[in-house]
């Protein structure tokens, strides 16, 4: 089981277009350099360049993600799939480890080291631009109630991103640059978002964590 003590967060949600902060922290950090974990979060970035709608956040959708945020929890064990479990928490794969974690606080409940390949179920983002065409890909987790989704996508300069987007017009609520994963709650009040980086808690704004 890891033993890594919580990440510290900033709660702040920068708005629609973003990226993770602890990989853009980490980059330009030498080796061995002794500091404090720095917080983990979500840190402002510029809008995508793409012909796809960009609608914006919409809180009155109710869905984390689509609407205001606040950062709530991180976790530092990497996930490239995300899925919620039954009774509440939320399971995540990476290569050769499964894990389970609780909401919201993202305390790491379960570690299973197979051996396996647990990541083997890890989806192939699309091209944000393709998100406007056709049906929504097979790698699309929605949202409780369907108004809402989560899609891998890279962009022009493939960056790893996951969009989320309002069913009924595939336009783009938020790109959150560095992320390759996320699921909801049961209640849709909070979205999870993982990559290689870690974990991040995302509640609706106004909801209590």
């Amino acid at each position: 089981m890891s033993t890594l003590p919580p990440q510290p967060v900033l709660a702040d949600d920068p708005g629609p277009w973003s990226g993770i902060l602890d990989v853009l922290q980490r980059r330009g950090v030498r080796p061995g350099r002794r500091r404090a974990e720095p917080p983990n979060g979500l840190m402002r970035m510029p809008a995508p360049q793409t012909t796809v709608t960009l609608s914006g956040l919409d809180a009155t959708l109710g869905v984390a993600g689509a609407g205001p945020v606040r950062i709530v929890a991180a976790a530092r064990e990497p996930a490239l799939v995300l899925t919620a479990e039954a009774d509440g928490s939320i399971a995540g794969a990476s290569p050769g480890v499964r894990r389970v974690w609780s909401l919201p606080d993202l305390r790491l409940s379960v570690e299973d080291r197979t051996g396996n390949d647990a990541a083997v179920e890890a989806v192939t983002p699309v091209l944000l631009v393709d998100l406007s065409a056709g049906e929504l890909p097979p790698q699309t987790v929605f949202a409780p109630g369907g108004t809402v989704a989560a899609v891998p996508v890279v962009e022009s300069a493939r960056v790893s991103s996951l969009a989320i987007v309002r069913t009924d017009d595939r336009s783009l609520c938020r790109l959150i640059r560095w992320a390759r994963c996320g699921a909801w709650s049961a209640d849709g009040k909070i979205l999870v978002i993982g990559g290689e980086w870690g974990l991040l808690a995302l509640a609706h704004h106004g909801v209590e964590a």
